[in-house]
């Protein structure tokens, strides 16, 4: 029997972590219905989000709420979900990454049943979730988002701003 190594958990976590989450939605959807899918899936994924944030700063030792620290927990996600993002530091109070490509969206992309969706959840999902990430995270900062891949845009931004 093949030993297990930590490359080979990560292979597996990450191949499946995305196909769970879209196979728990279309399932979801069949018996409930779009609106009441979504209702569900927005509200497990700020609770998850909550514990992503709480773990990963724990790993991190991060031990404060600024506005880097948050850019650092988002980015950390980020780069191991396959996300590929732009950080612009405009001050220490003022950051604005720039996605290119959205590995959630890039999953929808290649099911053309569900093209229809990718504005729904984009607009309906995307945005409120990390509003509420943000939110939980450090009510002084203020997330704004200013374009969308899901609706058509080049890229995805999210201007963060701290009071």
């Amino acid at each position: 029997m093949r030993k297990v190594t930590d490359a080979d958990k990560l292979f597996y976590y990450e191949r499946n972590f995305v196909t769970l989450d879209g196979l728990w939605m279309l399932e979801t959807e069949k018996v409930l219905g779009w609106d009441k899918a979504l209702e569900i899936d927005n509200t497990v994924w700020i609770r998850l989000l909550k514990i992503i944030v709480r773990r990963i700063k724990k790993h991190l030792n991060i031990e404060t709420n600024t506005l880097q620290d948050l850019v650092e927990i988002i980015t950390f996600r980020w780069s191991i979900e396959g996300w590929n993002y732009k950080v612009n530091n405009i001050s220490d109070s003022e950051v604005v990454i720039e996605v290119i490509v959205c590995p959630y969206k890039a999953s929808m992309d290649r099911n053309e049943s569900r093209h229809d969706k990718i504005p729904l959840i984009c607009k309906n999902m995307c945005s409120i979730i990390y509003g509420a990430l943000t939110e939980d995270f450090n009510p002084k900062i203020k997330l704004e988002r200013t374009t969308f891949m899901g609706l058509g845009d080049k890229s995805c931004k999210f201007h963060f701003r701290e009071s």
